[in-house]
């Protein structure tokens, strides 16, 4: 289920389709620790996951295990794993950046095509997320600019997550378990969060969460 593999690009931490996360998270800290001295703290690895946008919830939680255990995921690949190698069908670079006392992932930069953030908590981004570009959190996402990419926001945290943006013209949220297309350009400061069932957008305001809640 869980095994590293090495590819000409490094080496690449496999996860095969699976039903239990929980099982998958111990077999990652059993096979890191099964390897001894093999890596340095800080090693940085790529992660493929099978099937990846039917476990995309549990990404952000095998990212932070695998963080926690000292080591840094630069990119994760989409693939499958062929009879000499593994078979990349995309790569996403992941941008690395601390985390806040809180635990909040605060990243001060542009996120270009192709760059993800993937977190187990909130996500602040202070700069755009440009077109093909992604964030995935367990918890609330708030962008201090253009929202053009694909937010994934509430993995953890469920329906009580918002996305918060300066400007939006993204075509594509996840709220939880709530996904939404959207076609209309704004440029001014927006919410979107979960009501009745579906992801609703609204202009931010002074009210608490920038939206009325009730």
């Amino acid at each position: 289920m869980v095994d590293f593999k090495m590819t000409k690009d490094g080496l690449v931490l496999y996860i095969r389709d699976y039903t239990d996360i929980v099982d998958v998270l111990q077999k990652i800290e059993d096979k890191i620790k099964s390897m001894g001295n093999f890596f340095a703290q800080g090693d940085k690895i790529m992660l493929l996951v099978e099937e990846h946008e039917k476990h995309i919830s549990d990404i952000p939680r095998i990212v932070s295990r695998v963080q926690e255990l000292g080591l840094t995921i630069s990119h994760v690949l989409m693939g499958s794993e062929g009879k000499d190698d593994v078979i990349v069908r995309k790569k996403v670079d992941m941008v690395n950046q601390g985390d806040t006392k809180s635990g909040t992932k605060l990243v001060k930069k542009n996120l270009r095509s192709g760059q993800s953030i993937i977190h187990s908590g909130d996500v602040i981004l202070i700069g755009n997320l440009h077109a093909g570009a992604e964030i995935v959190a367990g918890g609330s996402v708030v962008i201090f600019g253009r929202c053009q990419g694909t937010v994934r926001a509430g993995i953890s945290e469920g329906r009580e997550a918002v996305v918060v943006a300066l400007t939006f013209e993204a075509p594509f949220v996840q709220l939880a378990d709530l996904k939404g297309t959207f076609s209309e350009k704004y440029d001014y400061p927006v919410v979107l969060y979960a009501k009745s069932g579906r992801i609703e957008i609204a202009k931010y305001d002074k009210k608490i969460g920038g939206i009325e809640i009730g």
